[in-house]
């Protein structure tokens, strides 16, 4: 996708009180969470206008906030996702990408549909549409300038340079009230380390120069939550960061936690298939692949879920789970999968394990089957009815 194409007939330049320009939780994973949710209430009907309580209401942007950024539900915590979703719309409209066609509520419509959709495929495709538009965006605002006179000569006074000329900007462009100018600051470092990461020169980190090219990690919301997950035993955390923060700098966030769940479950498994039935193409295999259960393409929210990764030998990948395609699911494999699966997890939760979330797996089941069975069901209840849809499709 080419967005410095796209803006190079799009003009990006901030009138007062118009338009949300940037703000301090505009990051590359939060827009790819946003994406995913219109495009998941848009899915019927892509001309469809949809307010920002649609996209909250969203299962996948729901599912999203609560198992990948660790937020509590909704009802809990609304003030935050509204800040979440409506911040990202802003960007999205002002860039183009979205129409807003009412204002009380604010009523919105997709008006590029490919772009969304790149944008929507993992946090780095969002990434570098983010850095395309603030690139147009400080070309557009009289802001690029100073900007890469810090490029050239990334130092502590040219930082500062940048900030305060961003700041007498501000004053005149955005909604400043007197001289506070502490948001302005939050917004400027976000639009700052962007510029930084795209130009692999040092960016920000507590209104101080970084040393070495300007960290991937410091770009996104999520950062927290994602640098500890699945640290294996006898591995600092330093060193753990470290090895984390360089894949991340280079996949993504989303592809970096992908991987580290599929190594997981390969390792859990010693490398050998969770399904060792000769019915099914069972060999013992020196290579093993793992596969998502329900198409990582049609429901992202379970992407990252451990409980739908199964480790598969190549041939029952290829042959059995997607019949020679791997735009096809087998039905029927699918639920033996599932079964194998959930009796992995049960054996997992009983050993005190703590690798699975009995829970997750029943949202996935429920999703693939549209069942609607309580996370507190009887685990002989699940059983059967796994059993029961193996039946059905034999």
């Amino acid at each position: 996708m080419d967005f410095e194409d796209y803006f190079q007939n799009r003009s990006l330049l901030k009138t007062p009180n118009l338009g949300v320009h940037y703000e301090q939780k505009t990051t590359p994973d939060l827009l790819w969470a946003v994406a995913l949710g219109i495009l998941d209430v848009t899915k019927s009907d892509r001309t469809q206008e949809f307010t920002d309580d649609d996209v909250r209401e969203s299962l996948v942007y729901q599912t999203l906030m609560r198992d990948y950024f660790s937020k509590a539900p909704q009802e809990n915590a609304e003030n935050e996702y509204n800040k979440l979703s409506s911040y990202q719309l802003g960007v999205l409209v002002f860039s183009g990408l979205l129409e807003q066609t009412a204002e009380r509520p604010k009523r919105y419509r997709v008006r590029e549909f490919p772009s969304l959709e790149y944008i929507a495929s993992n946090d780095f495709s969002a990434a570098k549409f983010l850095s395309a538009y603030t690139e147009k965006f400080l070309q557009d605002n009289g802001l690029l300038t100073v900007f890469e006179a810090y490029r050239e000569n990334p130092t502590q006074e040219n930082y500062e340079r940048a900030k305060e000329t961003y700041w007498q900007w501000a004053r005149t462009h955005t909604n400043v009230r007197g001289d506070d100018l502490r948001h302005t600051r939050r917004v400027f470092n976000k639009v700052f380390n962007v510029y930084c990461y795209t130009h692999r020169v040092p960016g920000e980190l507590r209104s101080r120069v970084t040393t070495g090219p300007c960290s991937y990690s410091y770009l996104i919301y999520n950062r927290e939550n994602f640098r500890d997950k699945d640290k294996p035993q006898g591995m600092t955390r330093e060193e753990y960061r470290e090895i984390t923060l360089a894949e991340v700098d280079v996949e993504g966030v989303v592809e970096t936690l992908l991987k580290k769940a599929k190594e997981a479950v390969k390792n859990k498994y010693h490398n050998d298939s969770e399904i060792k039935d000769a019915q099914w193409g069972y060999a013992t295999e020196r290579v093993v692949e793992v596969h998502h259960i329900l198409p990582r393409h049609s429901y992202q929210q379970f992407s990252l879920s451990k409980e739908n990764l199964i480790v598969l030998t190549p041939d029952q990948h290829r042959s059995f789970a997607h019949n020679g395609n791997y735009r096809t699911v087998n039905p029927l494999f699918q639920a033996i999968c599932l079964k194998a699966k959930f009796e992995h997890i049960a054996t997992s939760i009983e050993s005190g394990e703590n690798f699975y979330t009995l829970g997750d797996f029943i949202s996935i089941v429920n999703t693939c089957y549209g069942w609607e069975l309580s996370p507190n069901v009887e685990i002989e209840t699940l059983s059967e009815r796994i059993n029961q849809k193996i039946q059905e499709l034999s």
